[in-house]
């Protein structure tokens, strides 16, 4: 018996997904041809493993921000909070009904929140996408509360901690706030908008709060026009793509629509405030 499998793949991190998940699959098939029995689970994704591969991952970055005691500390801050994006996902699966949720965590790459089941309605591709910035906007204002607490009783050290890690959530998820579809502002958008030109106003203003967040945040003018003339075509690029789903997903009703934009906006506010104060207490 010979099986084969076509897919698209779209990006590094999906390629390599593809190939541990296709093996694996492989494999617990073969056994349950040997011996009748179905094996669940696998060593890739159990919680150990992907444990291991973040502390793997800090490893790995910490030659780009400098191999001392504080290099290490902003790459596992920034692992940290690739983690908490990803859990938030996982919250948001779990949430909408979904019996299984999964993390995966590649090296470098970063991290993909798998759910148990394919998607049910355009609600829900909101709702999900939307959480992985929106469980951090519950974290970045105890942050900042934290590390002003910390500041004020003399904590210079934990103070700092505290704001780095802030400004690296906000600005982690501010960026994946883009209207482009493989980010999750862009998602969102897609399933809210009623068409294509409310689409187009939507992501026009979303870019442009995004880019001056970054111009008060402190980023070079240069670096902003160039990012975000890159956004720009990668959204017009791929205003026609994405994952076609097998069956036609449940409508948004009016008053979904208008809940997921008013709490995308409330996220936007949250974590560009975050990296306002975060560069104001760092820079």
């Amino acid at each position: 018996m010979t099986l084969s499998q076509t897919d698209r793949y779209h990006g590094v991190a999906f390629l390599v997904f593809r190939y541990f998940a296709m093996r694996r699959e492989l494999g617990k098939l073969q056994i349950w041809a040997r011996t009748g029995q179905y094996r669940k689970g696998g060593w890739f994704e159990h919680p150990l493993s992907q444990v291991g591969f973040a502390i793997l991952s800090a490893f790995i970055l910490w030659p780009f921000f400098g191999l001392n005691p504080g290099g290490f500390a902003l790459a596992a801050i920034l692992t940290s909070v690739v983690a908490l994006h990803e859990l938030g996902h996982m919250a948001a699966f779990r949430l909408t009904g979904h019996r299984k949720a999964r993390m995966i965590f590649i090296p470098l790459l970063g991290g993909i929140a798998i759910g148990g089941r394919p998607y049910d309605s355009r609600f829900e591709v909101a709702f999900v996408a939307l959480m992985g910035a929106g469980f951090s906007a519950f974290l970045v204002p105890l942050l900042i509360v934290t590390s002003s607490f910390a500041s004020s009783e003399g904590h210079r050290l934990a103070a700092a901690l505290l704001a780095t890690l802030a400004g690296f959530a906000a600005l982690f998820n501010i960026a994946n706030l883009v209207p482009v579809w493989k980010f999750d502002g862009g998602q969102v958008l897609r399933q809210i908008c009623p068409g294509p030109i409310a689409l187009a106003l939507a992501s026009f203003c979303l870019l442009s709060a995004l880019l001056a967040v970054g111009w008060f945040a402190g980023f070079s003018q240069g670096f902003l026009l160039v990012a975000g003339a890159v956004f720009a075509i990668l959204s017009l690029l791929t205003v026609g793509s994405g994952v076609k789903p097998r069956h036609e997903l449940k409508p948004i009703r009016t008053f979904d629509r208008f809940a997921m934009a008013a709490a995308l906006l409330a996220v936007f506010a949250i974590h560009g405030y975050g990296l306002l104060w975060a560069s104001a207490k760092l820079l």
